[in-house]
């Protein structure tokens, strides 16, 4: 009888935890967007939005007013929205609570910096966006450090990475893989990669950024005596090269590779350790975009007028000659990271021409001008497809993907300015502009 009753015990247990289990929401939860570019960090989420027209009036659910201009976009967990945040009267880097239902501000945490920090005056400090694990949100904010708070603005640890220096500023974010937060620090007279313990704030592994020589030899005949552009970190910190793009996590095969666009290549590591799996060479001096991945080629796409290219993933050492399967020594000025959807990849240029690109070929299926004019953005794709393009205007186009022509389904005016990216969790579409964050749904 007793071992009848502990067998029952254990049963319920399991069943118990089982249930546990598939009621604690993921990073893949629909109703969450942990981390730029949301739950797989390639701005696609398997939730539609609710709706597909809005303005200043229309499907409005609330408008949040912002202290002042920033450029990242929101973490969405359950009931909480995340958003770093400059407050310059204060010279605080900060994050702001919300609560979902309402956009009230729920708490703010800052931390004071004084120091002189050089950036742009269209990329505010605070451009990377916060990552949250529905535990703990945690955000990189530039020489003010990498800071850890739980869901009730406990500041649980920070991390001094050192400062952050070049004229344009940073604005790549953190993310997650397991029980890392991995961030790539740069660009200027610091530039590493770095693993970090996400409930202790420890490093797992740091990997520094390979030598000029090593960049040079990787960055193609074309590039070959000019010595002047690999001086030393000190003098190149303000030069027109660096990598502000946020690493994604591809898996390939039985591995995850850590993909990350550098200087002039393009580099996979493994996530767990830092270890350099692959490079290829023939990169941007300005790597702006996040790579694209799909069905495991990498789409590299270069900054203000740069080299494009694409990589087969999976390789091992220098794969320049082996694995890399088109290259354009001059290329579009790509800012904003785009989309890839059955063999394309959906782009909008800074200039705000929207392209579709084959993924095998490079080749430019078609070309269009969207309305609002230029674009920092990045585009999001829903489950149902549809895609969203923010421009510097505050005007979203939402279009369907298709190889053959440009298919318009909505064109929603905010006016607005924003250079951030637009968010899609739970049916409800999220805006952030200069002066306020916007959130509609039915």
């Amino acid at each position: 009888m007793i071992q009848v009753q502990r067998k029952m015990i254990q049963r319920s247990s399991l069943i118990f935890a089982l249930t546990l289990l598939c009621m604690t929401p993921t990073l893949a939860d629909e109703n969450n967007w942990p981390q730029w570019r949301g739950p797989d960090g390639n701005g696609k989420t398997d939730c539609k939005a609710s709706v597909t027209v809005w303005d200043k009036t229309t499907n409005l659910k609330w408008r949040s007013p912002l202290p002042e201009a920033g450029n990242a976009t929101p973490a969405i967990w359950g009931d909480k929205i995340f958003v770093t945040q400059p407050l310059a009267e204060s010279k605080q880097r900060a994050i702001l609570c919300l609560n979902r239902s309402t956009g009230k501000e729920l708490w703010r945490r800052g931390v004071v910096y004084t120091e002189t920090e050089p950036t742009h005056k269209t990329n505010p400090f605070c451009s990377a966006s916060p990552v949250t694990d529905g535990e703990r949100v945690i955000a990189w904010l530039g020489s003010a450090g990498l800071v850890c708070w739980d869901f009730e603005g406990n500041e649980l640890w920070r991390r001094e990475l050192g400062r952050q220096r070049h004229m344009w500023g940073y604005g790549s974010s953190p993310i997650l893989h397991g029980d890392l937060c991995i961030v790539n620090f740069g660009p200027g007279e610091q530039e590493f990669l770095i693993g970090i313990n996400k409930k202790t704030g420890e490093t797992a592994w740091q990997v520094d950024s390979l030598t000029d020589e090593a960049e040079r030899a990787l960055s193609g005949p074309e590039n070959d005596g000019n010595a002047n552009e690999f001086q030393s970190d000190k003098e190149r910190s303000n030069r027109l090269r660096g990598s502000w793009n946020t690493p994604i996590i591809a898996r390939v095969g039985d591995r995850d590779e850590l993909v990350v666009a550098l200087p002039r290549r393009v580099s996979a590591f493994s996530p767990t350790t830092g270890e350099l799996l692959w490079t290829c060479g023939g990169g941007a001096p300005l790597a702006y975009a996040s790579v694209v991945e799909h069905d495991g080629v990498i789409v590299v796409l270069g900054g203000y007028n740069g080299a494009s290219m694409a990589v087969k993933a999976g390789g091992s050492g220098d794969v320049t000659e082996t694995h890399r399967l088109w290259h354009k020594d001059r290329d579009n000025g790509w800012l904003g990271t785009g989309v890839s959807h059955e063999g394309a990849v959906y782009v909008c240029d800074m200039g705000g021409v929207l392209h579709c690109i084959e993924v095998d070929t490079g080749e430019v299926l078609w070309k269009s001008r969207v309305e609002g004019g230029g674009t920092w953005s990045s585009i999001t794709q829903t489950a149902d497809g549809l895609m969203h393009l923010l421009t510097k205007t505050g005007s979203t186009t939402v279009f369907r993907p298709n190889l053959e022509e440009f298919d318009e389904v909505a064109v929603n005016e905010l006016g607005e300015t924003t250079n951030a990216s637009v968010v899609v969790a739970g049916g409800e579409v999220l805006v952030r502009t200069d002066q306020a964050l916007w959130c509609f749904a039915k």
